[in-house]
């Protein structure tokens, strides 16, 4: 991924701000012109690229599974209206290069690393209440025009922004979907992204992909656990994890002493339940978060 964007060289000519990578491959073109970065797109995607005089980010396919979660996330953001939800400005399907909108922020993943969501679980409970909105809203196809299953959710995927500290933009959907219309290629282990198995519902390690909304419920609450103690609820390797994941359970964030509320310990421990019919909705989710944000004011 790349950040493109309105920045000035020394001798004041506008030129494009450095590249940010993100598990794509792309080629070093920080010291061209925008104009000559336009140039390499199609008439459409040329055009709508104009439309937006501020910085953008720019997907590049490395290989061809890149090209299919790209294409993929185009698709999808092409219905998705939401305020939270990073926007599409423009894609080329020559290229398979995906314009995104540019926030400039940091990940609720360096957040928690810089230790500071345990110093503020106010401001925590205000960001995890974002997104279980924000979830709550794709699963019900609010602002989406159909029911969508994020199918990715984690830290590194939830963005605050510099300007909103205490609100949160839900970004990568490569691996998104409509309710009831699975890709094929979402059933294929072998191709999630790197870095996911710890967020990975029970149910899918046994091969089951058909509860999406149940298996982004238990992301959430790997999230949210993570979130609120600074420790994932499953963690090891591979095989550790998926033992965890199917076996144990973790232990309550109350139990390790962490400055939580009671209500949404126990709706994030609920997450996390084993069988995908026992976990609550995200709609139900967002409403205890909703209910009890009042206490942290």
């Amino acid at each position: 991924m790349r950040r493109l964007g309105p920045a000035k060289s020394n001798d004041g000519r506008r030129r494009c701000c450095p590249p940010l990578v993100d598990g794509v491959k792309i080629p070093d073109i920080t010291k061209r012109e925008p104009l000559a970065v336009r140039a390499r797109v199609s008439r459409l995607a040329r055009i709508e690229f104009a439309r937006y005089p501020y910085a953008v980010l720019s997907k590049e396919p490395a290989q061809f599974w890149h090209q299919v979660f790209i294409a993929n996330e185009a698709a999808m953001l092409g219905e998705v209206t939401h305020p939270r939800v990073r926007r599409k400005l423009a894609y080329d399907a020559a290229t398979h290069r995906l314009f995104l909108e540019y926030i400039e922020g940091e990940t609720l993943h360096d957040l928690v690393r810089a230790g500071a969501t345990r110093a503020d679980p106010g401001r925590t409970h205000r960001l995890l209440q974002s997104v279980a909105e924000t979830t709550a809203d794709l699963h019900a196809g609010i602002l989406c025009g159909r029911a969508i299953v994020h199918n990715d959710l984690k830290d590194m995927n939830v963005l605050v922004p510099a300007a909103l500290p205490e609100e949160t933009r839900l970004i990568d959907f490569t691996h998104s979907y409509f309710e009831g219309n699975l890709p094929p290629f979402i059933m294929d282990k072998k191709h999630n992204p790197a870095g996911t198995a710890r967020y990975t519902a029970p149910e899918k390690w046994e091969g089951d992909f058909t509860n999406g909304f149940m298996a982004d419920v238990f992301a959430f609450g790997v999230m949210a656990y993570y979130a609120c103690t600074g420790k994932y609820p499953f963690d090891g390797n591979r095989a550790q994890i998926e033992r965890g994941i199917l076996e144990m359970t973790p232990s309550s964030p109350l139990k390790l002493a962490h400055n939580l509320l009671r209500n949404t310990v126990v709706i994030i421990m609920a997450c996390l339940e084993k069988n995908p019919n026992r976990r609550p909705s995200m709609e139900q989710v967002a409403k205890v978060y909703a209910d009890s944000a009042a206490l942290y004011q």
